[in-house]
Protein backbone atom coordinates (compact mmCIF):
# COMPACT_ATOMS: atom_id res chain seq x y z
CA UNK A 1 0.00 0.00 0.00
CA UNK A 2 1.50 3.37 -0.97
CA UNK A 3 0.04 6.14 1.09
CA UNK A 4 1.24 9.49 -0.14
CA UNK A 5 0.62 13.51 1.08
CA UNK A 6 0.49 15.74 -1.88
CA UNK A 7 1.02 19.44 -0.46
CA UNK A 8 -0.25 22.66 -2.56
CA UNK A 9 1.90 24.70 -0.65
CA UNK A 10 0.55 28.54 -0.02
CA UNK A 11 0.67 31.22 2.68
CA UNK A 12 -2.96 32.05 2.33
CA UNK A 13 -4.13 28.96 1.98
CA UNK A 14 -2.23 25.36 1.78
CA UNK A 15 -4.09 22.29 0.35
CA UNK A 16 -3.29 19.14 1.61
CA UNK A 17 -4.33 15.65 -0.09
CA UNK A 18 -4.13 11.84 1.38
CA UNK A 19 -3.95 9.57 -1.67
CA UNK A 20 -3.88 5.84 -0.51
CA UNK A 21 -3.43 2.89 -3.03
CA UNK A 22 -3.97 -0.81 -2.12
CA UNK A 23 -2.02 -3.37 -3.86
CA UNK A 24 -5.58 -4.16 -5.84
CA UNK A 25 -5.67 -0.35 -7.15
CA UNK A 26 -8.60 0.41 -4.61
CA UNK A 27 -7.98 4.16 -3.23
CA UNK A 28 -8.56 6.00 0.14
CA UNK A 29 -8.92 10.11 -0.13
CA UNK A 30 -8.56 12.55 2.37
CA UNK A 31 -7.69 16.74 1.39
CA UNK A 32 -8.34 19.66 3.29
CA UNK A 33 -7.17 22.72 3.19
CA UNK A 34 -4.33 24.51 6.06
CA UNK A 35 -5.58 28.94 6.99
CA UNK A 36 -2.84 30.28 8.28
CA UNK A 37 -3.62 33.13 9.99
CA UNK A 38 -2.96 36.75 9.72
CA UNK A 39 -0.03 38.33 10.45
CA UNK A 40 3.80 38.15 10.50
CA UNK A 41 5.31 35.76 8.00
CA UNK A 42 6.94 33.88 10.73
CA UNK A 43 3.65 32.79 12.68
CA UNK A 44 2.23 31.59 9.22
CA UNK A 45 5.09 29.76 8.52
CA UNK A 46 5.38 28.28 11.84
CA UNK A 47 1.23 27.37 11.69
CA UNK A 48 1.73 25.80 7.92
CA UNK A 49 4.67 23.38 9.52
CA UNK A 50 2.77 22.47 12.37
CA UNK A 51 -0.63 21.39 10.85
CA UNK A 52 1.05 19.08 8.13
CA UNK A 53 3.31 17.78 10.89
CA UNK A 54 0.08 16.88 12.76
CA UNK A 55 -1.48 15.38 9.20
CA UNK A 56 1.89 13.46 8.95
CA UNK A 57 1.13 11.95 12.70
CA UNK A 58 -1.97 11.26 12.03
CA UNK A 59 -1.98 9.44 8.75
CA UNK A 60 1.58 8.30 8.38
CA UNK A 61 2.41 8.76 4.70
CA UNK A 62 4.94 7.06 3.13
CA UNK A 63 6.38 10.26 1.82
CA UNK A 64 5.11 13.73 0.89
CA UNK A 65 4.98 15.15 -2.46
CA UNK A 66 5.28 19.22 -2.77
CA UNK A 67 4.27 21.41 -5.51
CA UNK A 68 7.07 23.62 -6.45
CA UNK A 69 6.33 27.03 -6.51
CA UNK A 70 5.74 28.73 -9.69
CA UNK A 71 5.49 32.38 -10.04
CA UNK A 72 8.16 34.24 -12.28
CA UNK A 73 6.32 37.69 -12.50
CA UNK A 74 6.77 38.30 -8.92
CA UNK A 75 10.24 37.51 -7.32
CA UNK A 76 8.76 38.89 -3.72
CA UNK A 77 5.62 36.04 -4.23
CA UNK A 78 7.69 33.54 -5.22
CA UNK A 79 10.27 34.12 -2.44
CA UNK A 80 7.24 33.73 0.04
CA UNK A 81 5.76 30.81 -1.37
CA UNK A 82 9.25 29.16 -1.50
CA UNK A 83 9.03 29.60 2.51
CA UNK A 84 5.86 27.92 3.01
CA UNK A 85 7.19 25.09 0.98
CA UNK A 86 10.54 24.90 3.02
CA UNK A 87 7.83 25.04 6.37
CA UNK A 88 6.21 21.98 4.59
CA UNK A 89 9.30 19.89 3.86
CA UNK A 90 11.18 20.78 7.22
CA UNK A 91 7.94 19.15 8.73
CA UNK A 92 8.57 16.02 6.62
CA UNK A 93 12.04 15.74 7.11
CA UNK A 94 11.33 15.83 10.62
CA UNK A 95 9.62 12.81 10.30
CA UNK A 96 12.29 11.48 8.33
CA UNK A 97 9.86 11.00 5.28
CA UNK A 98 11.68 11.66 1.44
CA UNK A 99 10.15 14.87 -0.18
CA UNK A 100 9.43 15.00 -3.64
CA UNK A 101 9.15 18.24 -5.55
CA UNK A 102 6.90 18.83 -8.44
CA UNK A 103 6.92 21.97 -11.13
CA UNK A 104 3.54 22.54 -11.62
CA UNK A 105 3.81 21.76 -15.34
CA UNK A 106 5.24 18.38 -14.51
CA UNK A 107 1.71 17.59 -12.50
CA UNK A 108 -0.58 18.86 -15.15
CA UNK A 109 1.54 16.53 -17.55
CA UNK A 110 1.68 13.40 -15.55
CA UNK A 111 -2.35 13.79 -14.69
CA UNK A 112 -3.85 15.90 -17.46
CA UNK A 113 -1.33 14.25 -20.15
CA UNK A 114 -1.15 18.39 -20.75
CA UNK A 115 1.93 20.33 -19.08
CA UNK A 116 -1.08 23.58 -19.90
CA UNK A 117 -3.97 22.29 -18.86
CA UNK A 118 -5.95 24.37 -16.66
CA UNK A 119 -6.98 23.95 -13.33
CA UNK A 120 -10.33 22.71 -13.85
CA UNK A 121 -8.84 20.30 -16.66
CA UNK A 122 -6.68 18.76 -13.92
CA UNK A 123 -9.71 18.70 -11.63
CA UNK A 124 -11.75 16.78 -14.38
CA UNK A 125 -9.24 14.35 -15.06
CA UNK A 126 -8.10 13.73 -11.67
CA UNK A 127 -12.03 13.26 -10.91
CA UNK A 128 -11.90 10.47 -13.85
CA UNK A 129 -8.61 9.03 -13.10
CA UNK A 130 -10.02 8.33 -9.13
CA UNK A 131 -13.00 6.75 -9.63
CA UNK A 132 -15.34 9.83 -8.14
CA UNK A 133 -18.23 11.29 -9.60
CA UNK A 134 -17.06 14.64 -7.97
CA UNK A 135 -14.25 15.95 -5.93
CA UNK A 136 -15.77 18.58 -3.29
CA UNK A 137 -12.30 19.82 -2.22
CA UNK A 138 -10.88 23.30 -2.01
CA UNK A 139 -9.00 24.37 -5.26
CA UNK A 140 -5.83 24.37 -2.81
CA UNK A 141 -6.83 20.85 -1.78
CA UNK A 142 -7.54 19.44 -5.55
CA UNK A 143 -4.17 20.60 -6.56
CA UNK A 144 -2.37 18.78 -3.27
CA UNK A 145 -3.98 15.83 -4.60
CA UNK A 146 -3.18 16.21 -8.06
CA UNK A 147 0.67 16.55 -6.86
CA UNK A 148 0.20 13.31 -4.96
CA UNK A 149 -1.92 11.52 -7.87
CA UNK A 150 1.86 12.65 -10.25
CA UNK A 151 3.87 11.36 -7.38
CA UNK A 152 2.42 7.54 -7.34
CA UNK A 153 2.32 7.69 -11.33
CA UNK A 154 6.11 8.91 -11.53
CA UNK A 155 6.77 6.04 -8.97
CA UNK A 156 8.19 3.09 -9.97
CA UNK A 157 5.92 1.03 -7.99
CA UNK A 158 3.08 2.44 -9.48
CA UNK A 159 3.19 0.14 -12.40
CA UNK A 160 2.25 -2.24 -9.30
CA UNK A 161 -1.10 -0.64 -8.26
CA UNK A 162 -2.86 1.30 -11.27
CA UNK A 163 -5.48 2.58 -10.02
CA UNK A 164 -8.71 1.48 -11.10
Amino acid sequence: MARILGVDPGLNATGWGMLEITPDGAVNLRWGTIHPPGGELSRRLHHINGQVADLIARHRPDAVAVERPFNHRNVKTAVMLGQAQAAVIIAAASSSLPVHEYPPRTVKEAVAGDGSADKSAVRQVLTTRLGLSQLDASEDASDALAVAFCHHLMSPAANLAEVR
